[in-house]
């Protein structure tokens, strides 16, 4: 099959997809003909982006972090698909404090989410990705992998983590046809800023959807290119 022939359609875990970059991303592949499974906490909101979508979006409440969680996500996409072609780890969190003043249950939210998480979801994921001619993991982390930033250390350590994390991966599936890229989007326009308690500009930030289509267009890159990691920062900054 030659790149121009690539189907851009196929099965998708997105997680994180109850709200920001996640929801986005599910509803334009769901546009581009993709089936997808829409994992995140809140039930309600997976309903409502669901419904929009005539049922490309399925729903899929679970929270990540627990133990038998991403076990229960893949079976749930086979079950549904009998097979998948992309994985999209979206979810994370972040909290504002200096490492002095966190509490142990925001540094371990942090890390669970943004690290261990992401790397069970990706290891429960192999065996169906395997199977899949284009089979893809797509990790989104952050600008903040590369630039030290006061009061987020964990959140930058815990980016930082799945940059490596994901080049090492990326390097052990290549024998199975599993391509392996990093999304580091700069500020967006997303929940995430209010959740954690910083006033930021919206002319400052990129429109979740445009941040998402970075992802949409990633699932694109011909079978003989790859580039690891795609750092997204905003055109014409004020």
């Amino acid at each position: 099959m030659k790149d121009t022939d690539r189907k851009t359609s196929g099965t998708a875990v997105v997680t994180g997809a109850s709200s920001g970059i996640g929801q986005e991303i599910a509803k334009q592949l769901a546009w581009e003909g993709w089936r997808v499974l829409a994992v995140a906490r809140r039930a309600e909101r997976l309903q409502e982006l669901a419904g929009q979508r005539d049922g490309r979006i399925i729903p899929c409440a679970c929270d990540i972090t627990t133990d038998d969680a991403p076990a229960a996500v893949f079976k749930a996409a086979e079950n549904h698909f009998q097979g998948l072609d992309l994985l999209v780890n979206n979810a994370g969190v972040s909290w504002v404090s200096k490492l002095a003043e966190m509490p142990d249950n925001r540094l371990d939210a942090i890390l669970n989410l943004n690290v261990r998480a992401l790397m069970r979801m990706c290891r429960e994921s192999v065996p169906l990705l395997s199977s899949s001619s284009r089979g893809q993991i797509i990790n989104v982390s952050s600008v903040a992998a590369h630039v030290p930033m006061e009061s987020l250390s964990a959140y930058c350590a815990s980016k930082a983590a799945v940059n490596m994390f994901s080049r090492v991966l990326a390097k052990e599936l290549a024998e199975q046809g599993i391509r392996v890229n990093v999304l580091s989007p700069t500020g967006t326009d997303t929940e995430l800023f209010s959740v954690v308690g910083i006033e930021v500009e919206v002319d400052a930030l990129v429109p979740a959807d445009e941040m998402a289509r970075m992802a949409i267009l990633m699932t694109q890159f011909p079978d003989s290119v790859d580039v690891g990691e795609v750092v997204a920062k905003k055109r014409f900054a004020p």
